[in-house]
């Protein structure tokens, strides 16, 4: 192999590792139950809005329209879904959740970050 082929791979090799490393990748279901249960996303965008996600299934959500709540669960593909009693008229929408990196994670268009226990007294 001559010494330019060499050079290309290699730098085509580093590039692909560099990539790897910041690539963006879907949690799975077990990671997602371990981050959420208990805790509380914060999602920022025109206003923030706080969700807890609970133990048993149930979220609570504070906005500037005001409070909400609904169920979340997990599907066996690691699918995040999400149901509130007011918000999109009840329907239920699931995705996957995308790790960012950087403690930041995206759920459909929404970016959040997780912060840990109920700190907005949800």
């Amino acid at each position: 192999m001559r010494a330019g082929m060499k050079t290309v791979l290699a730098v085509g090799a580093t590039l692909a590792m560099i990539g790897a490393v910041h690539a963006q990748t879907a949690l799975s279901a077990d990671v997602i139950k371990q981050s959420f249960a208990g805790n509380t996303g914060e999602i920022a965008g025109q206003s923030t809005i706080f969700v807890f996600w609970a133990a048993d299934g149930t979220q609570r959500m504070q906005n500037q329209a005001g409070p909400d709540n609904g169920i979340w669960r997990i599907t066996a593909d690691g699918d995040f879904c999400g149901k509130w009693s007011r918000l999109r008229n009840g329907a239920e929408v699931c995705a996957p959740v995308i790790d960012l990196g950087g403690g930041f994670y995206q759920w459909g268009n929404s970016k959040f970050r997780i912060l840990l226990g109920n700190p907005k007294g949800l």
